[in-house]
């Protein structure tokens, strides 16, 4: 038995796997972590931080440096393109009921899920204010991170957040570069 070969082989694969990116776990992982995202949104619930360091435990990087050029794109005082909480799509809310989460995992490590609830107890015939969301994740240093919503509650006028902070910031940066030509 030659123990120094074995040993120089284990070493190399115990090297070679921490040196690779940790990865999410599977659609259950996903799942529960978005439903521990909306567990937020309950009666009285004050939602999650958009914007603060704890943006960090729900954004992936590249999703909350959009958020951030947007902000200081708009300016002081002004709205970017968050006029609302996207993870509920809306501004208030009485509660999130009826939610609906289903999770897919991509060929490419991704996850995607479909999001559906309501913003209202249906009371006495009311609309209850219904939403659905695709959510995309990432796998950010083993753990899942939105990297975009989707919001398809108006088929007509679906809102793509990555895409609309992109086309504000780029909208912006044209409209300040046009002004600060004499």
């Amino acid at each position: 038995m030659r123990i120094g070969t074995g040993f120089s082989w284990a070493a190399s694969l115990l090297f070679v796997a921490s040196a690779m990116p940790a990865r999410a776990q599977g659609a259950d992982a996903a799942k529960q972590f978005l439903v521990s995202i909306y567990q937020h949104y309950g009666h009285h619930g004050k939602g999650i931080d958009l914007s603060g360091p704890r943006a960090r435990s729900y954004f992936d990087e590249s999703l909350i440096a959009l958020l951030d050029a947007d902000a200081k794109a708009a300016g002081p005082g002004e709205v970017g393109v968050l006029d609302g909480d996207p993870i509920c799509s809306c501004q208030d809310w009485d509660g999130i009921y009826d939610l609906k989460i289903a999770v897919q995992i991509g060929s490419d490590g991704r996850a995607h899920a479909g999001v559906s609830f309501a913003l209202l107890l249906r009371r006495q015939g009311l609309d209850r204010d219904a939403r659905a969301l695709e959510i995309a994740l990432v796998s950010q240093k083993g753990q899942w991170r939105i990297d975009n919503i989707v919001d398809r509650s108006d088929a007509k006028v679906p809102f793509d957040l990555r895409a609309e902070l992109q086309k504000e910031i780029h909208d912006a940066r044209r409209k300040s570069a046009g002004h600060s030509k004499p």
